[in-house]
């Protein structure tokens, strides 16, 4: 659980300072590359509670 949790705070500090550097060069930058990585974000979780819920479905198929 701490591993877990460590691994989406380092995640969620590293997004964070890549918007902040990005808004730093041009502010409307920083607010696409928040929105890029809110929709990579959503993306990657999406596929893995999709590949999750089918590895359940399919625990006794063998």
């Amino acid at each position: 659980m701490l591993t877990q949790l460590s691994i989406f705070t380092v995640g969620l500090l590293g997004a964070a300072a890549l918007a902040y550097g990005a808004s730093l060069y041009s502010p409307p930058l920083g607010w696409v590359v928040g929105g890029v990585l809110c929709l990579v974000w959503s993306l990657l979780m999406s596929r893995a509670v999709a590949a999750a819920d089918f590895a359940k479905r399919n625990k006794g198929d063998d």
